[in-house]
């Protein structure tokens, strides 16, 4: 890159652009010689990525002197401004040339990215041509997903929601479907939605229902009502929903026990949540005739406004045994939590101490939550916060800081927190709290 350097004199009252011919002789040679006819469809995106950082960069200088001149002189400033806005049109067109091919590829690359991404978990969950249909629908493609402010992880998990109800509603449609079910599945993949099923399924029975009308009236066709309580997953109850539509049954919803998804944060923008860990007895392995593992500790701090203000460390009978490595690692032993009350119980006012705050901690979208989960589902009690993980967030900084490990333990020594005992839930928490603004600083950075 040839240097780029405006030269003007400032003093009181007077401003003068010395260099302007010169730099504009030197800026009409440049653009002729580099831009002028360029081809970015034969160059690649990194020739077309690299122009728009080099002409930005000019455009930068310029913007930038603009500003300095006219705070301090803007009586002559005018006659200055001028010239520069001429320096700034001339590069505006190659920079636009290039931005826009930038731009354009970017969006390509990112189309197919998602069509990859989509294509291999549909062949994950087994739906061979069944997914490429669904991933071909007009209604599959969301064009919000080519903005920057979608994220891979954002984008991914909506697709993933697509392609599981997907596979719900043609289950029902297979299962309700009877001769009718090609017909519907071609309407399905239309719009990828069971109210145009439901809708197309009521205009073909329309001359049945109304001959069913004109017919002699009998104890069968007398409507009643029931109100069931139907206890199920998730998946399970979308196809008992869609089973009843589909058999054109009247359903009033009036009372939804579903628990809700617990949302993924990925952006450290909030200072007050509660920093959480668990301790577990861990398990020889189904294989060897052991249990499960249980929880046998929850250590957890909140967090207000940056500070924290109340803590939390209980342990809990698990009902078995501790695994000795675990009980090495930890130094909790059997004796320590056999007096302890049940997990049931710790979970149940846990609960109650996180509230309705986002949960942080340090790999527990991969372990921790799946235990809270399921103690919280056994104690009747349900977990819907908002979480962040602290161990995905550290990962995207690995490769720029120079770090060997993202593990709590490496954060905890790189940083200079004391870890007061380690693979304990209330040292943990404390330390994952810290760790937590570090990390936000460095996103805000």
């Amino acid at each position: 890159m040839q240097k780029f350097e405006i030269i003007a004199t400032q003093t009181p009252g007077i401003v003068k652009f010395d260099n302007y011919n010169e730099l504009k002789e030197n800026l009409k040679n440049y653009i002729k010689d580099n831009f002028e006819n360029i081809d970015y469809s034969k160059q690649g995106i990194d020739v077309a990525k690299a122009d728009q950082d080099e002409l930005k960069g000019r455009l930068d200088i310029i913007s930038k002197a603009k500003k300095e001149l006219k705070s301090a002189y803007s009586a002559p400033y005018i006659e200055v401004e001028a010239m520069l806005n001429n320096l700034e049109e001339m590069l505006k067109v190659p920079y636009k040339r290039a931005k826009e091919y930038v731009d354009s590829e970017e969006k390509n690359m990112k189309t197919t990215a998602i069509l990859e991404y989509a294509r291999e978990k549909a062949s994950v969950l087994g739906l061979g041509d069944v997914g490429e249909k669904i991933v071909k629908s007009p209604a599959f493609f969301n064009k919000d997903w080519l903005l920057k402010k979608y994220t891979i992880k954002k984008y991914q998990n909506e697709i993933d929601g697509i392609l599981k109800q997907s596979i719900i509603d043609l289950t029902s449609i297979q299962k309700s479907g009877g001769e009718k079910e090609a017909i519907l599945k071609a309407r399905y993949f239309e719009t990828l939605s069971m109210d145009g099923v439901k809708s197309f399924l009521s205009s073909l029975t329309e001359e049945n229902v109304i001959e069913n009308e004109n017919s002699v009236d009998s104890d069968n066709n007398v409507r009643g009502y029931k109100i069931v309580k139907i206890t199920a997953t998730e998946d399970q109850m979308a196809f008992v929903m869609n089973q009843m539509d589909l058999l054109g049954i009247e359903v009033e919803e009036i009372e939804d026990g579903m628990p809700k998804p617990m949302q993924e944060l990925v952006i450290p923008d909030f200072d007050s949540f509660v920093a959480f860990d668990i301790e577990t007895t861990g398990t020889n392995g189904v294989a060897a005739g052991d249990g499960e593992p249980k929880i046998t500790e929850i250590g957890a701090v909140k967090v207000l406004n940056g500070v924290v203000v109340e803590k939390f460390d209980e342990f809990a009978n698990p009902g078995r045994k501790i695994v000795p490595m675990i009980s090495r690692m930890t130094h909790i032993t059997d004796e320590m939590v056999a007096d302890k009350p049940p997990v049931d119980e710790v979970i149940k006012r846990f609960k109650a101490f996180v509230g309705d705050n986002v949960m942080v901690g340090h790999n527990i979208k991969s372990s921790d939550l799946r235990y809270i989960t399921k103690a919280a589902n056994k104690a009747g009690v349900c977990f819907d916060n908002a979480f962040l993980d602290t161990y995905i967030l550290a990962k995207k900084f690995k490769n720029e800081k120079g770090w060997d490990k993202v593990n709590l333990g490496y954060l905890a020594n790189y940083y200079g927190i004391d870890h007061k005992e380690e693979h304990r839930a209330w040292s943990d928490a404390e330390v994952n709290e810290q760790v937590y603004f570090e990390l936000k600083k460095l996103y805000e950075a």
